[in-house]
């Protein structure tokens, strides 16, 4: 049996990227990667970087307070840099409408994903409009990810803190412990 846990952590990924409009599957240009885990510290985010380096590419972050949480408490991205990853701890959801594509908001940025599949900042949205757009975010990602509650990922990894991509282990491999 699958831990109740991954699955939870799989389809708020996937209702996360469907609604930044990350191409699921493997597209061409495979830039970002996503990611969930249990509460963050400063190893854990530095292990985040790591994988992120190797791996090449962004990292979107879902951090979940338990095992039994049924929804993220936080969201970070790893992205990488000329020359070092930029870790953005409580990054906040917004969407501009009701059918436009979720983005992410840190510090005086809003981040986006654009037609070459990347990462990309912008300006914030006025200030008035942030509140609505947070909570216009929030509604369509747990409808999607309710929506996706039963969804069995083919190819997700598990890495442990410390080990590399190559040391990942499939998740339908993984199973609970008595």
């Amino acid at each position: 049996m699958t831990h109740p846990y991954i699955k939870t952590g799989q389809s708020w990924s996937f209702a996360l990227a469907i609604l930044l409009g990350y191409p699921i599957g493997k597209p061409a240009r495979h830039t970002v990667s996503f990611s969930s885990s249990g509460p963050r510290d400063g190893e854990k985010d530095l292990h985040l970087a790591t994988v992120a380096l190797e791996a090449q590419r962004d990292f979107v972050h879902l951090t979940f307070a338990d095992l039994e949480a049924t929804e993220p408490l936080e969201f970070g991205m790893a992205l990488l840099g000329i020359d070092r990853v930029h870790w953005l701890p409580n990054a906040r959801l917004f969407a501009a409408g009701d059918k436009a594509p979720l983005e992410m908001l840190h510090g005086d940025k809003r981040w986006r994903i654009d037609e070459r599949n990347q990462l990309v900042s912008h300006k914030l949205p006025a200030r008035h409009l942030i509140p609505r757009g947070e909570q216009v975010a929030w509604q369509r990602l747990r409808k999607m990810a309710a929506a996706l509650a039963d969804l069995e990922v083919v190819d997700g990894k598990f890495i442990k803190l410390g080990d590399t991509c190559r040391d990942a282990h499939d998740l339908a491999n993984l199973r609970v412990a008595a």
